[in-house]
């Protein structure tokens, strides 16, 4: 029997075979030419995107130079913003309109770190926004804010207004931080070996450079543009943050008996107490106190600061015992060799000591030269008055100068809002007497005086002092923690700035005098000025104010060296070889050391102090955290640069509205 075939024609089959490999191949080139018309959009939508982006941030940088080559006050009213451009045109670099994309440019002031315009920056807000929007045809849109803060004069190691006469850096000396001068820069000829003055940072000088060569580590700018000074009227504006500080008013915005003297009639003193008890000065832990004389006669100004004493007794003679009677110096020793071994001022000694006035001169002498117990202190100190415990008890105003209660020569000043309670144990013998820092929410760092102020002490905080006189530096002033070591906010950092000059006070404690023709040093705690500060001597428009020096720098009583147990045979003696060893340099008073900053209005030849045969030499120190954290309220240069970089959600931003956006940064 025959069987069929499996096998039959299937026509067509070759056909539709043809067709699914042609739509299969067709589909991949639709996909090739999909994906590369996706890759191509993509690159003209990142390429947009990078052009908006780059025309944002070319916004940003056009409000920074419009505000640093403009009077920036005129740009950053105190609420509100400044349109500085509206949907404009956007150039490239060189020249050519881009197509279809607008910009609008806006900038205002921004609060401080904390809250509010009154916490941060140059006279209360050194902060701005620059903020930039940019927009194309389609509607695109890109938001870039730049966060502006001011630069400090802190910034800079040194920084002169006016260099004025012929004063000069010298062989060896060094600055070891930026220096800038709004004039020129006076160096040394002829220094030997290689050792002309050494600047470690940058240099840049409005004028010119005369003298060297000097060692310049980066280099130096000559001809650079000038800086604006701070001005008296713009450092008169820091008093309202004072007094903001304290509801009661009185504690921070302080009142001097004089302007423009080198006896200044008010004292501050910063302390640190451990009110918690942990070993440790925390953050909340500095205070200070006012010591307040009771009037402008020398003996109540002699008394604040130390200084040498204004009377002698009958038969004395004040250039060769100029302390015989001083409230202000003494050493523990017995009265008339009996009672209770104390510390004893000369006046106490040479009132006590029996056997007529050649016995009572004989006892002040060896108090004075021969007992290593020797000191002096600044008015009112606790150490002054034998009954005291240490630092514990700060006598008031009807204690402070007994034996002699007659002479009032002042009062510490009380805290108008009432003693802390966390001090009512720790420190009850004088709680109302010591005026809060950290502690105090509402203080903002500045403490305003009206006049001139004499400072020292141990600070524990963030503080700047502005005074509308002199500052005087009347003892040493020392952080708690050493300087660069912590540039944040719970860091120590102090300015110093004065509508006239900044003074090292010719006192006791920090000058030597005579005591029976011979003169003694070593009446402090250390042998040279030591002040952790920046300072800023502003001067008032004068032609002589501005200064930073040592006072009396060409009185006798500073032609010998300060070291304790040195003296020359003589007032006319040659060096002894020891004294000379110990000294700074060929200063006799030892060395001026400050870590921080100086800036002066003017440098004076008059008025400058230096090495040689009077006077201080300068052992400086620059602390990088003036460039990271400046002091408080520390004026700036009023040039702006930039801090951070925010992308702003336009759909946001359009939301709320430029208007409402400067408010909240305001607030910040």
């Amino acid at each position: 029997m025959a069987h069929p075939s499996l096998i039959q024609n299937r026509r067509g089959a070759a056909l539709f075979m043809t067709l699914l490999v042609s739509i299969a191949v067709a589909g991949i080139a639709l996909g090739g030419v999909l994906l590369a018309s996706g890759a191509q959009l993509s690159t003209r939508y990142n390429a947009k995107e990078a052009s908006l982006q780059a025309s944002a941030d070319g916004g940003l940088e056009v409000i920074r130079d419009s505000i640093n080559r403009g009077i920036f006050d005129s740009l950053l009213p105190a609420t509100g913003y400044t349109t500085l451009a509206a949907s404009v045109a956007v150039k490239d670099a060189l020249g050519s309109t881009l197509p279809r994309i607008n910009l609008s440019l806006y900038v205002g002031r921004t609060g401080g770190r904390t809250g509010g315009a009154a916490t941060a920056g140059q006279y209360g807000s050194n902060f701005a926004s620059a903020l930039s929007v940019i927009s194309d045809a389609r509607g695109a849109v890109a938001v870039r804010r730049l966060l502006l803060t001011q630069e400090s004069w802190s910034k800079f190691a040194v920084a002169i207004n006016n260099w004025s006469g012929s004063a000069m850096y010298g062989c060896g000396e060094s600055v070891n931080g930026p220096f800038f001068s709004n004039s020129g820069l006076n160096v040394q000829s002829g220094c030997g070996g290689g050792s002309g003055t050494l600047f470690a940072s940058t240099v840049s000088v409005v004028g010119s450079i005369t003298g060297g060569p000097a060692r310049y580590t980066l280099g130096y700018k000559t001809g650079v543009p000038p800086i604006p000074w701070p001005t008296p009227a713009r450092i008169a504006l820091m008093q309202q943050y004072a007094q903001n500080a304290d509801a009661a008013g009185g504690d921070y915005d302080l009142t001097s008996l004089t302007n423009g003297s080198t006896k200044p009639g008010l004292r501050i003193e910063f302390v640190t107490i451990d009110v918690n008890g942990n070993g440790v000065i925390d953050w909340d832990e500095g205070f200070m106190r006012v010591w307040v004389p009771a009037n402008t006669s020398d003996s109540a100004l002699a008394y604040a600061t130390g200084r040498r004493w204004p009377s002698v007794p009958a038969g004395v003679t004040k250039a060769n015992d100029p302390n015989t009677i001083s409230r202000n110096c003494g050493a523990a020793t017995r009265i008339n060799g009996t009672g209770t071994l104390q510390f004893y001022n000369a006046d106490s000694v040479y009132q006590g000591t029996t056997g007529g006035a050649a016995a009572q001169l004989t006892a002040v002498r060896t108090l004075l030269s021969t007992n290593n117990t020797r000191r002096c202190y600044l008015g009112a100190d606790p150490h002054l008055f034998p009954w005291v415990t240490g630092d514990t008890l700060t006598p008031d105003s009807l204690s402070t100068n007994t034996p002699m209660a007659s002479n009032n020569f002042g009062w510490w000043k009380k805290r108008r809002s009432g003693a802390l309670a966390s001090l009512a144990t720790v420190r009850s013998g004088d709680k109302s007497y010591l005026i809060p820092l950290g502690a105090n929410p509402s203080f903002k760092g500045v403490i305003y005086v009206n006049g001139d102020v004499a400072l020292s002490g141990r600070l524990r905080g963030r503080v700047s002092v502005f005074a509308t006189g002199n500052i005087v530096m009347a003892g040493d002033l020392l952080y708690q923690n050493p300087p660069g070591t912590n540039c944040s906010s719970t860091g120590d950092i102090f300015g110093a700035i004065a509508t006239k000059d900044v003074v090292i006070e010719d006192n006791n404690l920090q000058t030597p005098f005579y005591v029976n023709s011979k003169v003694y040093g070593g009446f402090d705690a250390t042998n040279d000025a030591n002040y952790n500060m920046f300072f800023l001597a502003a001067g008032d428009g004068g032609t002589t104010t501005g200064n930073w020096y040592g006072e009396g720098v060409t009185s006798p009583w500073n032609y010998y060296t300060i070291f304790s147990s040195v003296e020359p045979a003589s007032a006319n003696a040659s060096w002894d070889a020891s004294a000379i060893a110990q000294a700074c340099g060929t200063a006799v008073n030892g060395c001026v050391r400050i870590t921080g900053g100086l800036a002066q209005g003017r440098v004076d030849d008059a008025t400058y102090y230096g090495p040689g045969y009077y006077g201080w030499a300068e052992a400086h120190t620059y602390d990088k955290c003036g460039a990271v954290n400046p002091p408080p309220y520390f004026p700036t240069t009023g040039r702006f640069i930039a801090s951070r970089y925010y992308e702003i959600d336009p759909v946001w931003l359009n939301s709320i509205g430029i208007a409402s956006y400067f408010t909240r940064l305001q607030a910040q």
